[in-house]
């Protein structure tokens, strides 16, 4: 399957107010507010795997409380990005049951726009209760060339839960290039799933019905301090292959 990248050339700058903002990621155009449509999911279910595809059409910025200039970058439904001195990327992890097959993952198109911002670095999880936003807690971005996350589309490879085999892939829609400070935000990113025994007999779930559970870590969370609540995040079951 070819490999497809589409990227719109022009880069966006804006200037923030002490507001949060929503950007159309389609048009460029931005908003005051913080009411972002969600990202849409769906899966195609093929004879050797799946065509799993993400959608992006807003996403929410945030002035940052203690790194001044830069930004949050928030994504409806998605957790942030926890490891101290990286950029605060948003994430969510597709987890498929894959029992004894052998997956294989590649990406199949991606599009995206380039928007002059400088993002801010990653929140660690703190103790319920504890300042997010203290300097003690956050370090600044650890400086690097070109653009990170290598792909938007991760694999963290298998990994056994209660019995089932499961893979995962994280799915990032932001890259950020550090030196020159520009966010590249996905707008759309279709990847593949390939399993070795193929999808016969795979029972598909529910469109547009994932399983989210709840993101916790020894029984901290991770907090977004600009928005005032607690992200939560999960992992979204894919499909049971039998």
């Amino acid at each position: 399957m070819k490999k497809i990248i589409t990227s719109l050339l022009a880069v966006s700058t804006f200037f923030l107010a002490d507001a949060q903002q929503v950007i159309n990621l389609l048009t460029g155009e931005v908003r005051e507010g913080s009411d972002a449509a969600e990202p849409v999911y769906t899966e195609k279910l093929l004879d050797d795997g799946y065509l799993v595809t993400w959608m992006f059409s807003e996403a929410i910025v945030s002035p940052d409380n203690v790194f001044q200039g830069c930004v949050m970058w928030n994504v409806p439904g998605f957790m942030q990005q926890l490891a101290s001195g990286t950029p605060a990327f948003p994430f969510q992890n597709d987890w498929l049951e894959i029992f004894e097959s052998t997956p294989t993952m590649e990406i199949v198109e991606c599009k995206y726009m380039d928007y002059s911002y400088q993002l801010a670095p990653a929140i660690p999880a703190q103790p319920i209760g504890s300042n997010p936003y203290s300097e003690v807690s956050r370090l600044p971005i650890t400086p690097y060339e070109g653009f990170l996350p290598v792909s938007p589309v991760e694999d963290l490879g298998t990994s056994k839960m209660m019995g089932h085999r499961e893979v995962c892939y994280r799915i990032i829609p932001i890259q950020y290039n550090y030196e020159q400070q520009i966010v590249r935000a996905y707008t759309k990113i279709v990847y593949k799933i390939t399993l070795s025994g193929g999808t016969t007999g795979v029972k598909m779930p529910l469109a547009n019905t994932p399983t989210i559970e709840p993101f916790t870590l020894d029984g901290r969370v991770a907090t977004d301090g600009a928005r005032g609540i607690v992200v939560r995040g999960g992992k979204k079951i894919i499909s049971n292959h039998k």
